[in-house]
């Protein structure tokens, strides 16, 4: 019986991934798949196999597949089920089914959809070299077909952004500072007002790509008199550093708070973290310098609990939940948080796969992460398709170079593609918080934190040195 209806199960997989390649997803699919699932637990009790259990998974994700294309019981987990959709086609739908017409709540809605749906790609935050820099961000981006959850540094967030607002006569102003190479947007609102919108950038210790994807204040999006026309926020909290500046730009926020009030992002006006902030014990008691042990070793466990408990926003990734704990870590008492070591480190994305993790701790969909690796890897190859690349091209189709030119060329570019590999990073971002006892600065445990993985804890300092082994840690 197995054999039959693994076999029955195999080529129904098989229709829906052809279908689903041409953007057909057949709702009377859900009841076929749903009456397999239930003949295979059948099976399984009796013949437990890995082949059973990979069939139920598959048919499960094609459920899933087909609900989130059709809008059938959507939440933001089922935005993993999303990935056959283009990046932009999917905004700008969201967008005409909320039936939003006012240009700032447009440019405010697609700022934070367009957040929750792409990662950072943290090759160039890795690369110390400037011409590889420049690669990263001269990296092409498809506006028709990115997909969901693609790696983007600032130049592609702002292209998708800028082509999704001119869907809807919104046109935003590519901004940057000569010799950078950070862009940035900016709408003319009005004639007295500006939109600054900056995804990508850590401003004030925050990065928007992060507090989207958590429903947390944003620090990227900012509303602010047209006479502040070409200030790049970074700069504004980290280098000019002028009070009346910074003034302004709090005042500026507090609008957001209204417009994702209007939206429906947030109740109560209050955001996620501050809806915790504000019902957690271990918050109120930030004001406090000194505390004697047992004061402290009662605050340092609630914390210890708090941050164990805490849920993970969906769709999060290792280099975005930094700035994500950090928000409660700063409102903790200083005695406490020094107790607290938060940082993140990176690992070689071609050796850490989900093919070497999923024995041990594999979390999360296998679909998904097969998805992202692809995607990784796309944007790596781009990287690579240089302007010398296509003048040589062009070059072979008109007969304009001899052959030993060519052949020339073709080792000096080989050579060339060699040393780029060897240097652009391609990496996974982990976030590592470890806990010490306060007084003896002993290690309670470590809570690592990456998609593949999800979030895992280490009780001891020789189980977490063990798994650190396995890894190559850059």
């Amino acid at each position: 019986m197995e054999q039959s209806i693994s076999q029955t199960v195999l080529n129904f997989i098989k229709k829906c991934d052809w279908e689903f390649y041409r953007h057909i997803y057949n709702v009377e699919y859900i009841a076929i798949a749903e009456k397999y699932i239930d003949s295979l637990n059948v099976v399984k009790k009796t013949n437990d196999s890995n082949i059973v259990s990979a069939l139920i998974s598959k048919l499960k994700f094609i459920c899933r597949q087909i609900k989130s294309m059709n809008g059938i019981d959507y939440s933001k987990d089922n935005e993993f089920n999303l990935i056959p959709l283009s990046v932009t086609d999917y905004i700008i739908c969201l967008v005409k089914e909320k039936g939003i017409l006012d240009p700032l709540l447009i440019a405010r809605y697609v700022y934070i959809e367009l957040c929750k749906v792409l990662y950072y790609d943290i090759s160039y935050v890795k690369s110390n070299d400037p011409r590889l820099k420049k690669i990263i961000c001269n990296a092409p981006v498809d506006l028709k077909n990115e997909k969901i959850f693609s790696y983007v540094v600032c130049t592609q967030w702002l292209k998708l952004y800028t082509y999704i607002l001119q869907n809807f006569g919104i046109k935003v102003n590519k901004m940057n500072i000569t010799g950078q190479d950070h862009v940035w947007g900016e709408i003319e609102l009005n004639d007295n007002q500006i939109i600054i919108v900056d995804a990508t950038d850590y401003i004030n210790s925050s990065i928007d790509l992060s507090n989207a994807k958590a429903t947390s204040r944003t620090v990227g999006f900012v509303v602010l008199p047209k006479k502040y026309s070409g200030i790049k926020l970074y700069d504004a909290f980290n280098i000019i550093r002028d009070i009346d500046v910074i003034k302004t730009i709090r005042e500026c926020y507090k609008l957001n708070r209204e417009l994702d009030m209007t939206l429906g992002y947030i109740t109560d006006n209050l955001y996620y973290d501050e809806k915790i902030i504000a019902s957690n014990e271990i918050f109120r008691s930030s004001k406090y310098l000194t505390m004697n042990s047992s004061s402290l070793k009662y605050f340092f466990d609630l914390s210890h609990d708090f941050f164990d408990k805490l849920e993970i926003p969906a769709n999060m990734d290792g280099y975005e939940i930094y700035a994500f704990y950090e928000r409660f870590r700063r409102k903790l008492p200083r005695i406490i948080s020094s107790n607290i070591s938060h940082d993140t480190f990176y690992v070689d994305s071609f050796f850490y796969k989900q093919t070497k993790m999923k024995n041990n701790v594999l979390s999360v969909s296998i679909d998904y992460l097969l998805y992202l690796e692809e995607l990784l890897r796309k944007r790596y190859y781009m990287y690579l398709a240089d302007d010398s690349y296509n003048d040589l091209l062009e070059k072979i189709r008109d007969g304009s170079i001899t052959e030993e030119e060519l052949s020339q060329r073709i080792l000096e570019r080989q050579l060339r593609i060699a040393e780029d590999t060897k240097n652009i990073n391609r990496y996974y971002a982990i976030d590592r918080m470890q806990f010490f006892t306060p007084g003896t600065g002993d290690l309670v445990d470590s809570i690592l934190f990456e998609p593949m993985m999800g979030r895992k804890t280490f009780l001891d300092e020789e189980s977490y040195r063990d798994f650190m082994k396995s890894l190559i840690i850059k």
